[in-house]
This record gives C-alpha cells, sequence and structure tokens, in this order.
C-alpha cells in the first residue's frame, strides 16, 4: 500500500494516504497502550513497529489506529481465532466508512484495497470520480474451492476457525465483487492473480499487471554462502499454513527423512492442525513471527526459501529472497513464479504435489555447488525489478487509464 501511496506522491498526485494503523514512537496514547499490553506479556510494541510508515512524509499520512490495535489485543488472547476475525470485519468496515467522509468533490480519483473499499468507491461514484482496486490476492471463489478441496483431502484441516469463516464467506465475496463492479481500473501483481478473475467470468480488461518490486539486493558477497559440508539450511517465511501449503511440506519432510541431512527454519505464525505436527518432525525448528530485519539476516544464512503455496497473489518472500541471493523453491501458483527462471534463480514444482516438494529437496542435496550457483542469478533478478520500477510500471498504467493525467492537472 505504501508503495502505490508513493507512486501517486511522486508524481505529485497524492492528497492523503488513509491507513487504519501507523507506527508513531511520538503517540502517548500507543505508549500508553503498548506498556499496558506488557503486563499481559504481549510485545504490542514490535507488532506496531512493523507498521511504520516509511515512504511518504508525516503531514501525507492519516492514520486510525484504533481498530487495529483492538485486533491485535483480541489476537493475542482469542486461541481460536474467529474473535479476531469478526473484530478485523467490523474494523474493515468502520475504517471504510472513516475513508468515504473523507472524499471530496475536488478529488479526482480514489484508490482502494479489496474488502475495505465498498463504501468509499460508492461514495466515489457519485461524485463522478475515478475508482483503482488494489487486488492482492486471487479471485476469492477460487480460492475458497481450493481449502475445500484440501480440506476433502485432509479432514483434520476442517478446524472451527474454517467453519466460522466459510460460513460468511459468500457476504465477503459479494463484497468483493461489488468493489470489483464499481473500479474503472483493477491492479494486479500477477498473471495468476488476473487468470483466476477470468475463469471465474470476470471482466478483466480493465485488469492490469504490476508485480511487486524486491528490495534492495545485495552485492555477491555478502549474500549467503552455502558449503559443502554441515545440513541444507532450508527456511519459510511466514504463514505455516494450509493455503501456503504447509501440510504438503510437513508429508514431503517426513516422506523423505530429510531431518536427517537438513534443517527447516519456520518463521511466522503457525495455523495447521497441531496434530499434523505430531510426532515434531526432525529437523525443523517453529521461531515465531520475528522482526523484517532478522528475518533478511536468516535469507542471508540459509541455503534455499521453501514456498510451496498453493494459491499466492504474489509472495513478497520471494523477492525477498532473492535480494538475499537466495534460490526459491516455490510453485506455479505463486505470482512471484512470474519471474522465476527455473534451475537459474530457483526450482519451480507443482502445487499441492509432496512428491515434487520431495525431488526438489533432493535436488538441492545433492547438487550443493549448482544452488550455490543460482546465488548471482537470483541477486540480479532482484536487482532488475526494485520498488522504483514497481512504482514507475504503476504510474504508467495509472497515465494509460487516463486516471494520473487527470489527478496532476
Amino acid at each position: 500500500m505504501q508503495q502505490a501511496a508513493r507512486a501517486l506522491y511522486e508524481a505529485g498526485a497524492l492528497d492523503r494516504f488513509i491507513t487504519s494503523l501507523r507506527y508513531d514512537s511520538r503517540s502517548a496514547r500507543q505508549r500508553l497502550v503498548c506498556r499496558a499490553a506488557r503486563l499481559v506479556r504481549f510485545d504490542l510494541e514490535t507488532q506496531l513497529k512493523r507498521r511504520t510508515v516509511t515512504e511518504l512524509p508525516p503531514e501525507k499520512v492519516e492514520s486510525h489506529p484504533w481498530g487495529e490495535i483492538a485486533r491485535l489485543v483480541v489476537g493475542k488472547i482469542d486461541g481460536g481465532g474467529r474473535l479476531t476475525d469478526l473484530v478485523w470485519e467490523r474494523t474493515e468496515s468502520a475504517f471504510d466508512r472513516l475513508v468515504a467522509r473523507r472524499i471530496r468533490p475536488n478529488h479526482q480519483a480514489v484508490y482502494g484495497f479489496e474488502h475495505s473499499s465498498l463504501t468509499a468507491f460508492t461514495r466515489a461514484k457519485e461524485l463522478g470520480l475515478r475508482v483503482v482496486y488494489d487486488i492482492p490476492a486471487p479471485e476469492p471463489v477460487f480460492v475458497q474451492k481450493l481449502l475445500e478441496t484440501e480440506i476433502r483431502s485432509f479432514p483434520e484441516l476442517n478446524t472451527p476457525y474454517h467453519h466460522h469463516t466459510a460460513a460468511r464467506d459468500d457476504r465477503r465475496t459479494s463484497r468483493r465483487k461489488a468493489e470489483w463492479e464499481a473500479a474503472d481500473l483493477v491492479i494486479v501483481a500477477s498473471q495468476f492473480t488476473r487468470n483466476s478473475f477470468s475463469a471465474a467470468g470476470r471482466d478483466v480488461s480493465k485488469v492490469r499487471v504490476v508485480p511487486y518490486g524486491a528490495p534492495p539486493a545485495l552485492q555477491l558477497g555478502d549474500a549467503s554462502d552455502s558449503s559443502e559440508g554441515g545440513p541444507l539450511r532450508l527456511i519459510w517465511a511466514g504463514s505455516f499454513s494450509i493455503r501456503k501449503g504447509a501440510h504438503y511440506l510437513l508429508d514431503a519432510w517426513h516422506q523423505g527423512k530429510f531431518g536427517r541431512h537438513a534443517q527447516l527454519d519456520v518463521f511466522g505464525a503457525v495455523s495447521v492442525p497441531r496434530k499434523l505436527l505430531q510426532p515434531s518432525p526432525e529437523g525443523v525448528n517453529f521461531g515465531g513471527s520475528i522482526p523484517r530485519d532478522r528475518l533478511m539476516e536468516r535469507y542471508r544464512s540459509s541455503d534455499a526459501l521453501v514456498f510451496p503455496t498453493l494459491c499466492d497473489g504474489f509472495g513478497m518472500v520471494v523477492t525477498e529472497a532473492w535480494s538475499s541471493g537466495l534460490p526459491v523453491i516455490t510453485t506455479d501458483r505463486a505470482g512471484a513464479s512470474d519471474l522465476l527462471k527455473p534451475m537459474k534463480n530457483g526450482l519451480l514444482i507443482k502445487a499441492g504435489d509432496p512428491v515434487a516438494i520431495v525431488s526438489a529437496i533432493e535436488w538441492c542435496l545433492s547438487h550443493r555447488a549448482e544452488l550455490r550457483s543460482m546465488r548471482k542469478e537470483a541477486l540480479a533478478t532482484a536487482a532488475a525489478w526494485q520498488w522504483a520500477d514497481y512504482r514507475r510500471a504503476l504510474q504508467a498504467v495509472l497515465r494509460e487509464r487516463g486516471i494520473l493525467g487527470a489527478l496532476e492537472r
């Protein structure tokens, strides 16, 4: 979101960037809430710091943080996730209504994001403004069907949380579809996402693909350096969940008995059922969520990122890994695979196939030198498509559709 806002700012077209939560070390209220959270052993400050606005001058940012803070606090005490989900939905709607009240007739366009923009878009259309809709995820019914297929194959994935969200899917999908219909232009990050909407019968003539950028690429000498000896060091970053293919990786890990020769460090929230983690997989370490700077350090000390996602509109962990010189094992359902060059900056495998994961890890174990040689191409991939390239591409699309031109006048 910040990079899209910065693209508008750099073009001189940004009035305001309205966001739910911006970390502000000067805020007495935020400091007070953080101190209160420490009383119940919740490091809220670390969570807030991940929401620091770094890409825009402070005077362009309008923050309304309390709904998101409430969601974070509830998430700490909500074991099943259902209450957190309800708080999320309520705060999304409240934020949307707030943004709608900020729209004025002298604006030319509104740029909004998935599931948080319907009221704002409706207000914009009433005033005759242009609407840009940014969608990070594939078509929602496609995602729902994919998850239902997984649950039929793996009944242990049929958790109370899944029942809770499934009961609300139709309403949430209708909201997203109404946002789509209101949009003059739809921005997605990959061909995979665009194709998922095309297959659902949506009008994709108004869709433009603008891939997300990579962080600044390291120099080759500073990137990860796999050694011939020692275990193969693999890393997982992000939610360890059904949608990301975590259960298939666990299956593959047991099949290949990889704990004898490799280690897998998992960084992110674990949301697969506990029974899938029993017995505890040998060589797999769960490190929880860590700050981004520490995660980038772990990329640099690993041999490959494993990202066997079943459905991902992009997957920024892929470009983060490449920026650290880390080859990536990912699937044909990761949007970032648009940038993957098989056997050059990583390995492309079929989604939902544990045998493919086994084969990929076995290849890495037996081709350590070739794996190391991929570091150069991984860095080159990241260097070739930075966030500045994303912003220029987004500006070009907005000009092509006559939206940025109106804003620049």
